[in-house]
């Protein structure tokens, strides 16, 4: 979705701001660099008063650079009256502006540009380019009634038309959730760059203006969309970073339900690598490898998967060389502080030892021979049967 927003709003910048542009020769104002800009992607539910925002981004753009955050929309933060409430409902208390102003202060950026588009033109604009070629790894099917939605989509490579493709990006299962979903939508925003947007006629471009000019609403001068616009003309795939904001999913019992609470040092870690583009070490950069030398069933898969979730890189999941350690270690394979810090800083219900491979000689050994070894991890955590699992059923 995102890919497409941006795609297609500057599609409209070139087609018809820039006649104009050129035409009259206006003075365009300074480009702000990076500009970051607020896509939301809304919901249209049939009876609902209020539209929420489905999907939300973060974008922000250099030349030949772009950099997508992802914000889980049902993030708890602060509003400006100082209530606490899921981030997706800013949209539905106060349009763009109110949403703009809670995120940017959210993530101590500023965010003074916004994009946003509905279903009914996501799935326009999908059949407009003729659609999107992807591979489905697994057959998604999911039915909700009270929306009136059904996702039907077999595995294999086929191409998805504008209903399939929001399907494919709005599907979330209970196993991978946000994270599962936020790859689907990297995948379909990939396979547009790679073999969409080249295949556009200028007929299509000529549609493509039309229906964004009805389903994209945008608060930045089309001068600046223009300039911008021609700033990222080669954009390739391998040019674009997309990463989700941490946090921890809770579920609590009525009225506040389940919500994810957010990590506020990794988020800003986050912001400072991938929008303010700083030199640090963020969770995607720490591979790590989850063992289960506990014996208690699932115990490495779900911890596994809290950590993708979080961002981190887990390498592989499986059984560590016995099943009857008492201690529970991190053995840094990396000899990188940074990396480190990052996974004990989480909040672990219980202590994880951090050691050296010279320090565990026994245990590398042993693993070794299991097939584990320290390659391809800047980490390997084992879980012993000190171990204990967050009793909210959030993971670990």
């Amino acid at each position: 979705m995102i890919g497409l927003v941006v795609l297609l709003v500057f599609a409209f910048a070139v087609s018809a701001a820039g006649y104009w542009w050129y035409k009259n020769r206006v003075e365009s104002p300074p480009l702000e660099d990076p500009l970051n800009l607020l896509v939301l992607g809304i919901d249209r539910i049939e009876g609902a008063k209020a539209q929420r925002s489905d999907t939300i981004f973060v974008a922000s753009l250099r030349e030949n650079d772009l950099r997508l955050l992802a914000l889980p929309r049902d993030l708890h933060v602060k509003y400006p009256d100082g209530k606490i409430e899921k981030i997706n409902a800013a949209y539905a208390h106060g349009g763009a502006e109110l949403a703009r102003q809670v995120i940017a202060n959210f993530l101590g950026i500023e965010l003074r540009y916004y994009a946003i588009i509905d279903y009914d033109g996501f799935e326009k604009l999908v059949d407009l380019v003729g659609g999107v070629t992807v591979t489905v790894p697994q057959a998604l099917k999911y039915t909700d009634n009270a929306q009136k939605l059904t996702i039907d989509i077999p595995a294999g490579r086929q191409k998805l038309n504008g209903k399939a493709a929001l399907g494919y990006v709005r599907y979330r299962d209970e196993r991978t959730g946000d994270l599962g979903r936020l790859q689907r939508q990297r995948q379909l925003w990939e396979a547009f760059l790679r073999e969409g947007l080249p295949k556009i006629s200028l007929s299509q471009w000529q549609e493509i203006v039309s229906a964004a000019q009805q389903y994209v609403k945008t608060n930045i001068a089309p001068v600046i969309i223009y300039r911008w616009a021609q700033k990222l003309q080669g954009l390739k795939p391998e040019m674009v970073q997309i990463k989700q904001a941490p946090g921890e999913p809770l579920c609590k019992p009525k009225p506040v339900g389940c919500y994810i609470e957010p990590d506020p040092v990794r988020t800003a870690q986050l912001v400072n690598k991938l929008i303010r583009r700083l030199e640090v070490v963020t969770a995607d950069e720490v591979r790590v490898k989850v063992l289960n030398g506990a014996g208690t069933a699932g115990l490495a898969r779900r911890v596994g998967e809290r950590l993708q979730y979080e961002g981190f890189s887990v390498t592989h999941i499986g059984n560590a060389d016995r099943l009857d350690y008492q201690q529970s270690y991190i053995i840094d394979t990396s000899g990188n502080p940074q990396k480190i810090k990052l996974l004990t800083e989480r909040h672990w219900r219980s202590s994880l030892k951090v050691v050296r491979p010279e320090e565990v000689r026994d245990i590398i050994k042993g693993l070794a021979a299991k097939g584990v070894t320290e390659q391809n991890a800047d980490a390997i955590i084992i879980l012993g049967q000190d171990f204990q699992l967050q009793e909210d059923g959030s993971g670990s």
